[in-house]
């Protein structure tokens, strides 16, 4: 027995040893580049282990592997990704390939991906380099600029939490109730692009033209943004990325002082034949203020019984100043955990972003928590299994009182005006009292994304697919108007309201909402409460052959959808207690409201993708969809797509083309049609029937109207839209330069228009109908150039440019209304005056007025007013009705849409630093600063806004008509502006005033600081990177006083440009991977 046992462990033994012996093989060898010279710093790794080194400084490397099976992976920025097998080598010598001949080489395509040279439709893909080490709120800020056709907009400024504005290519829809956004899929499921964290994205796909998108049909029509995001690879890798921002606001509008306030004011009355509005000794002790001879400001009136307000107070205020902070932080942190092995991967993340707001007083915060997990499993062979969470809570908790009217309020506070009162109460005019107790306006978010994804292969090359996809959306709003009182000289108290200048109401709306205005002294809580839950299936299957140089791939499937949502909201303007607000049981005067819709598609697609030698491609893609949306009738609908491309550069006669470095050609084009069923009503064939509130009183309460019933139309059917298009696709010198060019067309067709009126006895209004069509034509330039001049340095210039025009073909509009959509008109377009000039005298005045009248406009014309262009002839010069027909002596003037959109980037590297410049721009904006609505300029733009008491005076202003002997100096010789007035006169929308919209911004400008990979360190933390980041640094523009970025949208309230301020950011970030 002794004997056995001695030979089994003596066997063990010499197992063992072989074992270890085979185990023990010893490789070294030298990294090389292109120029064979040895590449310091570059990582040689095991493949399947967490075993590694890195080259030293002349490449050379020293590695001990398992056994002759074993892999080597050779990784080195800027370097193609190279494998080598160990075999019986025991000196091996590895030349690295410029990364520079991957870019684009695959492209991510609905269900799928294609090689970028047998793409035929306008796809751009990204990484994730656009959004890295950069101080960003969100993953659309970094696309801004990023993608030719790609069209981000912040009409609506920076404040936390805002979102923007995003299409393709585009104006895509002027139809009534219709939605022309992109589709935005994450991993394959309709997500928010804002909410997810920008550190989990791998890449970014913009599918622009039918080709493209119409694999996703209805719900595509004006293009697809698709997300992939980051997964797991074999091995362990932990990666943190932290970074801390302050925020600095810019483009502030710079008011006057109060002096010259008062100065300008008194101007503008008497130039619109009124008194001054400042005696002398108003304007005296205005300016003892300033010289410090008086304190307060503010004094009691006469009797004692309230403070003079307004223009009796003398401070000397600049309220930008006082509102806005010098800088303010935030601080974002991100964390990673992936790896895994042969059968398992994992990819687990959390990130935290924390944002505080520029204002003062305000307190606003916004917060998101974004949790991810995504595991892939091999289950045998054949099945493969994806699972992928994640969840996103966002808050955003800010004033109620910071609202639209917030900022058009700002612009108009007077200097006069003191911060604090006599008896240390803040002034109820600054509007502080109402943003630091009027009650807060807090917005919170969660939403859960739940996919699975099956992947089985019978057998090679066939594939079946099955995803399933949930998102649940829960938003909660809460939002509180508190009681708000200041206290009088005689000391008894008087409330006063939250939102400044605005009728009290306290109303229902039909779809749901609350027009919430209260009066002073009201408490109110408002809350809501909702449900979202949309639930998406994918079942497709595709086969691809190739048989000598012919390739063919086919794709067939099946999709579904049902988004189904129910809100509810309830107020009451009866609240006991402001500091623990709550909605009493017995609320005697509450709001009530419950809203809930669904709707539900069923798609039917195919595709057909055949090439010969990478030489002749065709692509077909077939759409049949579904849509609840739409009356039974009406619901499906058949959308085809066909594109062709030929790469020149194989063929055999641009041989001797291609061996001089042009080895890429490619031309395409395509043809297709999609529907839109993104209607932003669930069934806009129904015309809503609402009881609200009239003026009507029965039994002593307020009794409910019901409007007449509206009819509904039967006919009611999709927006058709056609895409076509060709485009070119080139690399030269072996992919050092890069770019393509695309033209492309776009008809939007049966669009939703006006009906033909009915009879006025009836009391309704007619049903909207399928009669309205819109043309969108545009082009899109891309151009790359990367070089690696040695293994130290290597740099990278990339640009874009594109235009859009869009003009309407059809629409059958009843008046012709110049202000709103007809036949023939391009998108943008503005209409006004054209000024001759300023007259410079009273007698110049009087003899143009003598032959051209301006009577219909105003009156009291004078020297320093505008003279307007004679335009019909007709004695008086006027506006006529405003219609196609009849305009009276307007015309176009200009067009507000954003045109030649921009950007470049320059990128280097050299050694263990890294730079990145991102500029952005628009090359051709016009901009008239209207009030609201009306056909007149906004006061934050011209100071005076038309009426007496809308008024922004800011040092801009100051370049207006003056005679000699003003105070404030004669201005006569080339003013900008005509003189001050209270009245319209000098602010009608003209020519004069179209504000030069173009801009260039550097949007980002960022340098790193990489751990060089031959140290000693790097052995632990496999990537170590600190950077510097700004965001914002400077703009180039001639706009007038504000932010080109934020002054093309127009509040139908307020007017455009009064927004929350845009903001340099500065950061510094570091990055960890062990």
């Amino acid at each position: 027995m002794r004997k056995y046992i001695i030979f089994i462990l003596g066997c063990l033994f010499a197992l063992f040893s072989v074992n270890g012996y085979a185990q023990d093989i010893k490789v070294t060898g030298t990294v090389l580049d292109e120029l064979n010279e040895g590449l310091p710093g570059a990582s040689v790794s095991i493949k399947g282990t967490s075993q590694g080194t890195v080259t030293d400084l002349d490449g050379n490397f020293s590695i001990t592997v398992p056994n002759p099976q074993s892999v080597l992976i050779v990784s080195f920025i800027g370097y193609q990704t190279k494998e080598v097998t160990v075999g019986n080598q025991r000196n091996i010598q590895i030349k690295m390939k410029d990364d520079s001949k991957m870019i684009d080489e695959v492209v991510i395509v609905g269900f799928g991906t294609q090689k970028k040279i047998n793409a035929t439709g306008a796809v751009k893909t990204l990484d994730n380099a656009v959004l890295e080490s950069r101080p960003l709120g969100n993953a659309v800020q970094g696309l801004q600029g990023a993608v030719a056709g790609l069209n981000i907009t912040n009409d609506a400024g920076g404040g936390l939490g805002q979102n923007m504005d995003i299409n393709i290519r585009g104006l895509g829809s002027i139809g009534e109730g219709s939605n022309s956004s992109p589709l935005v899929l994450i991993d394959g499921m309709e997500g928010d692009l804002s909410s997810i964290n920008p550190n989990d994205i791998e890449n970014i796909s913009v599918l622009k033209d039918a080709a493209a998108a119409s694999i996703y049909g209805s719900r595509a029509p004006f293009g697809v943004i698709l997300v992939t995001t980051k997964g797991g690879e074999k091995g362990l890798t932990v990666n943190y990325t932290g970074n801390i921002r302050i925020s600095q606001p810019i483009s502030v509008p710079d008011p006057v002082d109060s002096y010259t306030y008062a100065l300008m004011v008194n101007d503008a009355f008497i130039n619109s034949g009124g008194n001054a509005q400042f005696s002398n000794s108003q304007l005296n002790k205005i300016l003892r203020y300033q010289r410090r001879e008086l304190s307060d400001g503010i004094e009691p009136n006469q009797d004692k019984s309230d403070w003079a307000w307004g223009q009796q107070s003398y401070a000397n205020t600049d309220w930008y100043d006082t509102y806005l902070k010098k800088f303010t932080t935030s601080h974002e942190h991100n964390m990673t955990i992936s790896g895994g092995g042969e059968k398992i991967t994992y990819y687990f993340s959390a990130n935290y972003l924390g944002q505080t707001g520029l204002f003062e007083y305000a307190d606003e915060e916004f917060t998101r928590l974004s949790v991810n997990g995504k595991v892939n499993v091999k289950l045998n062979s054949k099945v493969k299994m994806l699972w992928n969470t994640r969840l996103v809570n966002t808050e955003n908790d800010k004033p109620t009182a910071m609202n639209d009217a917030f900022f058009h309020n700002l612009g108009r506070r007077s200097p006069l005006m003191p911060v604090m009162m006599p008896n240390g109460e803040y002034n109820k005019e600054s509007m502080i009292g109402a943003i630091k107790d009027g009650g807060r306006n807090n917005s919170k978010q969660q939403i859960l994304y739940n996919q699975l994804n099956l992947t089985y292969e019978p057998i090679k090359d066939w594939k079946v697919y099955v995803e399933l996809n949930s998102r649940l959306e829960d938003p909660r709003t809460s939002r509180q108007f508190s009681k708000l009182s200041y206290t009088k000289p005689n000391g008894s108290t008087e409330y006063y309201q939250v939102i400044e200048g605005v009728l009290p109401k306290f109303l229902p709306k039909d779809n749901g909402t609350f027009t919430i205005q209260p009066e002073a002294g009201t408490s109110v809580l408002e809350k809501t409460s909702g449900h979202n839950n949309y639930f998406n299936t994918n079942i497709y299957t595709d086969y691809e052959k190739t048989i000598g140089g012919h390739y063919l791939k086919g794709l067939i499937g099946m999709q579904t959808e049902h988004y189904s949502t129910e809100i509810n909201r309830i107020a009451a303007n009866d609240i006991l207690l402001d500091e623990r607000p709550f909605i009493p049981s017995t609320s005697s005067s509450s709001l009530l409201s419950e809203t809930k819709g669904e709707w539900a598609s069923l798609g039917f697609f195919g595709r057909i993708n055949y090439s010969y030698a990478d030489r002749y491609m065709a692509e077909v893609n077939l759409r049949y969809d579904g849509a609840s949306r739409f009356p039974i009738n009406e619901r499906w609908a058949f959308f085809p797509s066909f594109s062709l491309g030929w790469n020149i550069a194989q063929e055999a006669f641009w041989e001797p083309i291609a061996n001089v470095g042009f080895e890429y050609l490619k031309v395409r084009g395509s043809y297709g049609t999609l529907g839109n069923q993104n209607t932003d009503s669930f069934y806009p064939y129904y015309q809503k029937m609402a009881a609200l509130p009239g003026a009507l009183q029965l039994g002593g309460k307020q009794a409910n109207v019901l409007d007449v019933f509206k009819p509904y139309s039967t006919s009611l059917t999709w927006e058709t839209i056609e895409n076509a298009g060709i485009g070119i696709d080139w690399g030269f010198f072996s992919n050092r330069l890069s770019g393509s060019f695309d033209w492309y067309q776009r008809t939007t067709k049966d669009m939703v228009g006006p009906a033909n009126s009915l009879a006025a006895i009836y009391g309704g209004d007619a049903p909207k109908t399928n009669n309205a069509e819109l043309r969108t034509r545009g082009w899109e330039l891309e151009l790359s150039w990367r070089d690696r001049v040695n293994k130290d340095f290597s740099y990278g210039i990339t640009a874009t440019l594109s235009d859009y025009k869009a003009v309407v073909t059809k629409y059958e509009s009843s008046d012709n209304a110049i202000d709103g959509w007809y036949q023939g008109k391009v998108a943008g377009d503005m209409w006004g005056y054209e000024v001759l000039g300023i007259a410079k005298s009273d007698r110049e005045m009087s003899e143009y007025l003598a032959q051209h009248s301006q009577q219909s406009i105003g009156d009291k014309w004078g020297g320093g007013d505008l003279m307007y262009r004679n335009l019909d002839d007709k004695s008086e010069i006027n506006a006529g009705s405003r219609t196609l027909q009849d305009h009276g002596d307007l015309k176009i003037i200009g067009n507000s849409t954003p045109r030649y959109a921009y950007s470049f980037t320059l990128e280097a590297n050299y050694k263990f630093v890294d730079f990145r410049a991102f500029f952005q721009g628009i090359g051709k904006r016009d901009l008239f600063f209207k009030d609201g609505v009306d056909p007149k300029g906004t006061a934050s733009f011209f100071g005076f806004g038309g009426a007496p008491y809308q008024r922004s005076l800011y040092m801009d202003h100051l370049d207006y008509f003056r005679y000699a002997g003003s105070e404030l100096g004669a201005n006569m010789d080339d003013p900008y502006y005509g003189r001050l007035r209270t009245d319209a006169n000098n602010v009608q929308v003209s020519d004069r005033f179209v504000q030069n919209g173009a801009y260039l911004r550097l949007k980002n400008l960022q340098i790193g600081f990489n751990l060089p990979q031959n140290t000693k360190l790097s052995k632990v933390i496999k990537k170590a990177r600190l950077y510097l980041s700004g965001e914002n640094l400077f703009t180039i523009t001639k706009l007038k006083i504000f932010d080109p970025e934020t002054s093309g949208g127009t509040s139908t309230e307020y007017g455009n440009g009064k927004t929350y301020p845009m903001y340099r950011v500065w950061s510094a970030g570091l990055e960890l991977t062990f």
